[in-house]
C-alpha cells in the first residue's frame, strides 16, 4: 500500500464511527485494477470485501478525467449486486503529479429512513413524491466479481449503440472497441476475451483494433 493511500486510513476509521453501520466506507488502491479494495468499514451492505475489484465508475471516471483536477463525485446512487439501492460519494486520492492513486469511498444505506418517511408520508394523503429512485439512476454497480464488473460494463455500451455485434461495420466495431477502451474496460483482466465474445470477433481481431485505435 503506498504512502498517499496510507494517510487516508485514518480518516476512514473516523468516518466509520461518525457515520454509524448504516455507511459502508472504502478505501481503494489503484495500482491494483482486479484487487483494489484494501481498507473497508461496513463491508456487508455491498458484500464486498478487502482484495475485491474496482467498480465500474471508479475506472471510468480514471480513464476520462484523471488528467483533470476533480476531486470528488457525490451524491449519486449506487447498487449492490443484491439490486439495493445506495446513496454514494467518491474522493479521489492523488498523489504529488496528479494522478489518481487511489480513492475514499462512501456508501450509505437509508432503506430504514425511507421505511420511516413512507410511513410518516402515507399519512399525508396529497403528498406526492417526485424523487422516486429508478433503476435508470444507477451510476455504479457495487460487485466483488471482476468478471461481472467487466460484463456489466461491456453490455452498457454496447447497447448504447443499438447493434446487433454480427450485423456491425468494421467503423461501428471500432466506434464500440474505443468506447470500451476510453471508459477502461481493457485495464481490467480478462476483457478481451468478453469483448470478443460479446462481438463474435477473435481475440487478436480485438487487439489490433486496440492497437488501431492507440496509433
Amino acid at each position: 500500500m503506498n504512502q498517499y493511500i496510507n494517510k487516508f486510513i485514518p480518516i476512514a476509521e473516523f468516518l466509520g464511527e461518525v457515520l454509524g453501520s448504516n455507511t459502508e466506507i472504502i478505501i481503494h488502491d489503484l495500482t491494483n485494477y482486479n484487487r483494489s479494495i484494501v481498507y473497508i468499514v461496513n463491508g456487508e451492505l455491498s458484500g464486498r470485501n478487502i482484495g475485491d475489484p474496482i467498480t465500474d465508475l471508479v475506472l471510468e471516471f480514471i480513464a476520462t478525467e484523471s488528467k483533470g483536477n476533480k476531486n470528488f463525485i457525490s451524491n449519486y446512487n449506487s447498487k449492490t449486486i443484491e439490486g439495493r439501492l445506495l446513496y454514494s460519494s467518491t474522493f479521489f486520492i492523488r498523489n504529488d503529479v496528479n494522478k489518481i492513486v487511489g480513492a475514499l469511498c462512501l456508501n450509505s444505506d437509508y432503506h430504514e429512513v425511507k421505511k420511516s418517511i413512507s410511513f410518516l408520508t402515507s399519512l399525508l394523503p396529497n403528498y406526492v413524491d417526485d424523487k422516486t429512485l429508478s433503476l435508470n439512476n444507477i451510476k455504479e454497480n457495487l460487485n466483488s466479481n471482476p468478471q461481472e464488473l467487466t460484463l456489466n460494463k461491456i453490455d452498457a455500451i454496447i447497447n448504447e449503440f443499438n447493434i446487433i455485434p454480427n450485423r456491425m461495420t468494421t467503423e461501428e466495431k471500432t466506434d464500440v472497441i474505443k468506447a470500451l477502451s476510453d471508459c477502461g474496460v481493457f485495464n481490467i483482466r480478462g476483457s478481451v476475451q468478453e469483448v470478443a465474445t460479446k462481438l463474435q470477433m477473435s481475440e487478436p481481431s480485438i487487439y489490433r483494433y486496440i492497437k488501431k485505435i492507440k496509433n
